[in-house]
């Protein structure tokens, strides 16, 4: 990685767009989907959730995983996976074959988490934070991209090509990741995988996020209520293991715990304006597909306008800054956009403030996570910051749906938009109680995590 850095980071930029790519292409196709499957709007939407739900129970796995068997490993493991599971999607001619390909594309979600560890594990203290910047943006960007194409491309190509293209560039990134990264340590031989605790894990997180999904539906009680009772007992498990899945006394640092608890709130965000935004934009100006996904294009430029900023904001003051700022912003873009939503310029200015906020967040509460922990702990530990922000947006889709279902009208987005900002809120709250960092002197850009 010192000798072919830049071309290295570059490989992981690439996996990033991969995974960030197969997530959104597919959402503005679903009633295409539908039509070409001959199936309901219920069946068409297994297309996401399995996706989320494998992408969130896989990825603490793959991430602990990562940190016994080393992270450039997996992460080739990964791709590989989420190429494959592109190509059955592809060639699918029925849901369970399409769903099934899905639930193998979701080991993607560990690639995120894992890019940051590596980061962690090979660049330079000084070059992390530019690091950290590239990549967040690189999964914001990728994102708002395969929303806008995904409409061009089902007129130009067809839906198969939703899949194919994200197969190509999952493949392609493995190239640099296998030539350019070194192989990396294998832990000590005495080191096992928790298969019990991971089996709970697994488990209750899917029913939780199972049961979010059909919530306040009937059918989402059942499996919350399971998700309740089971968390506790996979938390007593990972107390008494003598090589936990997770590690508790590592989630119980200072930064770590209000990062996570930032991360859920700022998720919930996110998320929920990511359908809520949309739908506005639909009911208020009778937009079409295509038109939704230019207008959530200043998204994607935000995110790009504030990278300088952030580099110079956590060369001076450290990711903890970086964090509290973007959650300041975000929050104030979703009050500017309750009151003014009338015309299209004044949305497509709240969304461009909201990406430049979210962007500024979310590539700090990565670097905070994996600068906090042990070397062999930052997989596991960036994965579980990942599914607190995937727990977070199904709460915030959740929640959003549910009001605009119970009152539909124009007051109801303007509630959502107030109850993300809420959110976002008590994002800032827990932001400010991540311990200020040491800046070391005469070393530009290296920040180190000091006491509250």
């Amino acid at each position: 990685m010192k000798r072919a850095g830049t071309a290295a980071l570059g490989g992981l930029c690439l996996a990033t767009a991969a995974y960030s790519v197969l997530q959104s292409l597919v959402v503005p196709a679903l009633g295409v989907f539908q039509r070409q499957l001959d199936t309901t709007p219920s069946g068409a939407a297994w297309l996401l959730t399995a996706f989320l739900l494998s992408a969130s129970i896989s990825t603490p796995v793959l991430g602990r995983l990562a940190d016994v068997h080393g992270k450039r490993r997996i992460l080739l493991a990964v791709l590989t996976a989420m190429s494959l599971g592109a190509l059955i999607s592809a060639i699918a001619s029925a849901l369970p074959v399409m769903v099934a390909g899905r639930v193998v594309q979701g080991l993607g979600g560990a690639v995120f988490p894992l890019c940051f560890a590596l980061v962690r594990d090979h660049l330079p203290v000084p070059q992390r934070p530019r690091a950290f910047v590239m990549i967040s943006t690189v999964m914001s960007v990728g994102g708002a991209a395969g929303t806008i194409t995904a409409g061009p491309i089902l007129s130009v190509l067809s839906s198969r090509w939703l899949f194919l293209i994200p197969a190509v560039i999952s493949a392609l990134a493995m190239i640099p990741v296998a030539l350019l990264l070194p192989p990396g340590k294998r832990a000590t031989i005495n080191t096992r995988i928790d298969w019990y605790g991971a089996a709970l894990l697994a488990t209750w997180l899917g029913l939780l996020l199972f049961g979010i999904s059909r919530f306040p539906s009937p059918g989402g009680v059942w499996p919350l209520t399971g998700a309740a009772l089971l968390a506790p007992v996979w938390w007593r498990s990972q107390r008494r293991a003598p090589q936990p899945l997770v590690d508790l006394r590592t989630l119980a640092l200072p930064t770590v715990r209000a990062t996570n608890a930032a991360t859920l709130l700022l998720g919930f965000g996110m998320f929920g304006s990511w359908m809520v935004i949309p739908l506005m934009i639909v009911d208020r100006f009778a937009a079409s597909p295509t038109v939704v996904g230019l207008a959530m294009l200043p998204t994607a430029i935000g995110n790009l306008l504030i990278m300088p900023i952030h580099r110079r904001l956590t060369a001076r003051q450290g990711p903890r800054a970086a964090l509290a700022a973007g959650i300041a912003t975000a929050g104030l873009s979703y009050l500017a956009l309750a009151i003014w939503h009338q015309t299209p310029a004044q949305v497509c200015l709240g969304i461009l403030v909201m990406g430049a906020g979210i962007g500024l967040a979310f590539s700090a509460v990565g670097a905070l996570v994996v600068e906090a922990v042990p070397s062999e702990q930052t997989g596991v530990s960036a994965a579980v910051n990942t599914v607190m922000r995937t727990v977070g947006g199904s709460l915030g889709a959740a929640v959003g749906g549910s009001v605009l279902t119970w009152s539909p009208g124009e007051s109801s987005y303007v509630t959502v938009l107030l109850l993300y900002a809420a959110a976002l809120g008590g994002a800032l709250l827990c932001a400010v109680r991540v311990p200020r960092p040491v800046i070391v002197a005469g070393e530009p850009g290296v920040v180190r995590t000091g006491a509250a």
